[in-house]
This record gives C-alpha cells, sequence and structure tokens, in this order.
C-alpha cells in the first residue's frame, strides 16, 4: 500500500513553521542565539531553544506544548476534520517526553514523566483515537515513530497517521552529554574534519501520513512518497555504534531496496560525534554502491550544524526536510566547514543550495543503543 505525506509541522530553534525552519536552513552560516537559562543552566553556544509555544496545558510538559503546536500545523496542512482524526493512528518519537516536569525546583512534578503520557496527551487533545504507539529509541525514536507509523498504514490498521516527535531541553541530559564529551563548546561541525561534538537543540516535528488511496479520496495532494523502510540494532554498546556499521547498513539497504535508484540526496542522523558520523557515511555509501550507485552520486546534508540536536525529534525533522527539499528540488548548504572531512565519500554541499540531481531523498536515523532506522522518500508524481 502506497504512503504519501499530506501534512507537514515545525517549531524549532529557527521559529514556529516549516516556513521559519526552511528558510533557516537556507541560512546556513547564521548560528541561532544560544538559549536562556530554560533548565538551570548557564546559557551557552550549545543549548539552541525552540521560542515559546503558549505553554504546556492539562499537566504536560515542555515537550508537550512543542509537539501540540507541530501536530497542529501538519493537522491543519493536510485538512484533516474531527471525524477523520477519530480513526487516525498515532505515534510518537521522544526521548525523555515531558522530563521537565521532574526537573523542576520545587519537587511538585509527578514522580514518573513517563514518554507515553505525551502520546496521550496529544490523542486526547487532537481527538486521535486510532492506534496509538510511544518510539523512545534514543535519538533514533523519531525515524522510527515515522516508519512505525507507515507500517500502521501497510498493514490496514490506520488510512491516516500524525507521526511526530519532540524533545525540550532537560538539565540531567544536558550534563550528562557533556560529562561523557559529547558537546561541542563552539558550534556543531558535522562535516568538519576537527568537529568536537553535538550541539543539543531542541523543538517537534510532524507529518500527516496517509494511504494514497485515502489522499485521494479527501482530495489531498501529496508531498511525498515513502518509497521504503528499514531497522536494526548493533546491540554492539550502549552508546557507540557498531565499527562496522553492518547493521546500520543493511537497514540503508532495505529502505533503498523500495526506491530502486540512487537517491539524489541524505538527510543524514550526522551530529558532529566523529566515529558516529563516519560509520553512518560509510555505510550509507556502501549500501547505495551494493544498490548500483556510488556515494558521490549523493548529497549529503546534516541539519543538526544549524539547528541542534533534537534528539527524539530529529528523525521527524529529517522526514520533514526530506520533504521540503523535494518541494523546492534544493539542498540547503552545510555550515561550519573550513576543512572537509577528507574520509566522506558522499558529496557535500558547502557554498549555497545545490539542486537536488534526482527526486529522491534518504533519512537516517541512529540512536544509543545501536538503534537505526532509515527512510526512502520521493517525489509525488
Amino acid at each position: 500500500m502506497t504512503v504519501v505525506v499530506t501534512g507537514l509541522g515545525a517549531v524549532s530553534c529557527f521559529g514556529s513553521g516549516t516556513g521559519a525552519l526552511w528558510e533557516g536552513l537556507l541560512g546556513a552560516s547564521r548560528r541561532p542565539d544560544p538559549a536562556p537559562d530554560v533548565c538551570g543552566l548557564p546559557a551557552r553556544p550549545h543549548l539552541y531553544a525552540a521560542p515559546d509555544t503558549g505553554g504546556p496545558e492539562g499537566g504536560t510538559g515542555r515537550t508537550g506544548a512543542l509537539l501540540a503546536t507541530a501536530v497542529a500545523e501538519a493537522v491543519a496542512e493536510a485538512g484533516l476534520t474531527p471525524q477523520d482524526l477519530c480513526d487516525a493512528g498515532l505515534t510518537v518519537g521522544t526521548s525523555l517526553g515531558d522530563i521537565d516536569l521532574a526537573e523542576r525546583p520545587e519537587g511538585t512534578a509527578p514522580s514518573f514523566p513517563a514518554t507515553h503520557r505525551v502520546t496521550a496527551s496529544l490523542a486526547t487533545r487532537f481527538g486521535i483515537g486510532g492506534p496509538g504507539q510511544t518510539l523512545s529509541t534514543a535519538c533514533s525514536a523519531g525515524a522510527y515513530a515515522v516508519a512505525w507509523g507507515a507500517e500502521l498504514i501497510e498493514t490496514g490498521q490506520a488510512d491516516i497517521v500524525v507521526a511526530c516527535g519532540g524533545d525540550a531541553f532537560s538539565r540531567v541530559a544536558v550534563g550528562t552529554l557533556e560529562r561523557f564529551g559529547l558537546l561541542d563548546g563552539e558550534c556543531c561541525r558535522p562535516f568538519d574534519a576537527d568537529r568536537a561534538g553535538m550541539v543539543t537543540g531542541e523543538g517537534a516535528a510532524a507529518l500527516v501520513l496517509e494511504s494514497a488511496a485515502s489522499a485521494e479520496r479527501r482530495a489531498r495532494p501529496a508531498q511525498a512518497v515513502l518509497a521504503g523502510h528499514g531497522w536494526s540494532c548493533d546491540a554492539h554498546h550502549p552508546m557507540a555504534p557498531e565499527p562496522s556499521g553492518e547493521q546500520l547498513r543493511r537497514a540503508t539497504a532495505r529502505a533503498l531496496a523500495g526506491l530502486g535508484t540512487t537517491p539524489g540526496a541524505a538527510v543524514l542522523h550526522r551530529a558532529g560525534v566523529a566515529l558516529n558520523d563516519t560509520v553512518e557515511a560509510t555505510a550509507v555509501s556502501e549500501a547505495v554502491t551494493a544498490a548500483g550507485g556510488t556515494g558521490g552520486e549523493v548529497l549529503g546534508y546534516a541539519p543538526k550544524a544549524v539547528m541542534g540536536h533534537t534528539a527524539g525529534a530529529a528523525g521527524v525533522f529529517g522526514c520533514v526536510i526530506a520533504t521540503l527539499v523535494l518541494r523546492h528540488r534544493l539542498v540547503p548548504p552545510n555550515a561550519h566547514v573550513t576543512t572537509p572531512d577528507p574520509d566522506c565519500p558522499l558529496s557535500v554541499p558547502l557554498d549555497g543550495p545545490a539542486p537536488l540531481p534526482r527526486p529522491s531523498v534518504l533519512v537516517s536515523g541512529t540512536g544509543f543503543g545501536g538503534n537505526n532506522a532509515v527512510l526512502t522518500w520521493r517525489a509525488a508524481a
């Protein structure tokens, strides 16, 4: 069964809405302003905040508020009615859910701000009555949420699925990443030979996935078509990827099999962590080569350089960006590259937006624990 995208939504450090996101990605030299003291830590270059979207409601925290804004935009663009949503599915990718409720200094927060509570609050707020899933596979959670939503449609469990992902800042998470030496105190430089770590961000993104038959019945235009998706798990280390990239390559090969051609671009998980970046780019390139293409034919793009690592939202942001790339037929330039990584087998646009050579985009998501999810998208006819 063919799965298409009929609605997009986003809240990022560039502002609210997919328009603000696209403009921010095109302005690659801009570094988002450091966040204020949003989680009890001093402002610093590696905290990039999303705007205030009006505050939590109904006992939810900041992640729930960000997700509600992104979902509202996607639902509106898709033209979904309350009746449509009554039977729709919902998949949510998040690493920590409304973790801010547990980190409040007054100590009045619930003792378990579980990730599934965010999903429940979204379902209640929007009247989404179909199957609901919460995916919490660390930083690949968003990519899993989109792929899982597609599977709900492919298996006939729903005609429409709202797939979304979100995470807000966590004092404990940021402190832990800094203690592990995974944060770059200057900026995120995923394609630079001297990259020194990630930059933390926050935000939420959403897509309305729909069977092609449902979109046609509702007279809604398809913005992108899901060509394939694949999952795998390294089971190698709690944090580090398996060095050979075998399992990521397997997930990529499965996603490429549905596409049947070399993707024009790849929206990578690449976050500025040297080993992780190298394993990912190599695995993607090898899978493309095995499918009959070459890595050099693919334009690699790393949005985390300008919007930070948004954890459970990252994979959904990747799919939203892939849809925008297909819409505009442009790949945004990569930021903060002084000395290009000589070991990257992909082509890397630097000086400005590059024309998309073929109307297809791969999205890669990886996470702690070796959780991998890869999706491929093609332009709608």
